[in-house]
């Protein structure tokens, strides 16, 4: 255990929820998170690291702000009944440009591409519906669980030809520069991440006075994930490794 009372927890929320996805393949990701005390689970993290008599300041949990869908100005494109940008637009899908040329007709090739294009944006609906959704699960965690806020930066992308996401972008930075920003609130940081691009934010805050832990997660057969932050590890003053069973136990799983 680290001395020092006042915690302030950093979470890279894609992260725990792949952690989360990676431990228990069971569990139904189309819930986004699972139904816990999210209060409890922090509270415990930071009595791992300190004791019981530790302060948990607040658990920041770091989660994209926005979703950008690809192709991109699809929408507009209909609105102005422009099919020859629809066509381009379109045609970047090897698929659907197969489609476009096989009708000879103009009166047919508008017909599908028209088609195409509704297919697109339903697909962009329903995507834009599911985002809503996490992002009230995120604001219903954060009203009922003492002290846990979540911060949103950046963007993820979703191709709508490939119904994909893609990577976060901007997340990173945001927790990275909030583990600088708030240092003189906190003694002791704890970052629930795999990735190794906050090495040097830890490094930064740690020239600073401050005491820096990582959280890895443990499988059911005792060893760390997969990508469990193995240098960001060797750049923390210590790990902590979350056992399979408490895991369970906390996350209600």
């Amino acid at each position: 255990m680290l001395s020092g009372k006042r915690v302030c927890i950093f979470v890279d929320g894609e992260n725990l929820r792949h952690s989360i996805g990676d431990l228990f393949p069971l569990f139904q990701k189309s819930k986004y998170l699972p139904e816990t005390n999210w209060a409890s689970f922090f509270d415990w993290i930071a009595a791992e690291v300190v004791g019981p008599d530790v302060d948990r300041i607040r658990t920041y949990w770091y989660t994209v702000q926005n979703i950008d869908f690809y192709p991109f100005q699809l929408n507009s494109a209909k609105k102005k009944n422009n099919f020859n940008y629809l066509k381009n637009i379109l045609s970047r899908c090897d698929t659907c440009k197969k489609q476009i040329d096989e009708k000879t007709v103009p009166a047919d090739r508008d017909d599908i591409i028209i088609k195409l294009t509704e297919k697109l944006l339903e697909r962009q609906d329903e995507m834009q519906r599911r985002f809503d959704g996490w992002t009230n699960v995120q604001n219903i965690i954060a009203r009922e669980n003492n002290s846990v806020e979540f911060r949103r930066a950046g963007a993820i992308r979703y191709d709508l030809f490939e119904k994909k996401l893609g990577s976060e972008k901007a997340v990173d930075v945001k927790l990275a520069t909030d583990l600088v920003k708030l240092k003189d609130i906190y003694d002791i940081a704890i970052i629930v991440s795999g990735d190794q691009d906050y090495s040097p934010a830890v490094d930064a805050v740690k020239d600073l006075g401050k005491r820096t832990v990582n959280v890895s997660f443990l499988t059911n057969t005792g060893r760390l994930l997969p990508g469990g932050a193995k240098r960001l590890n060797q750049a923390t003053d210590w790990s902590l490794e979350i056992k399979y069973e408490d895991s369970k136990k906390y996350l209600n799983l």
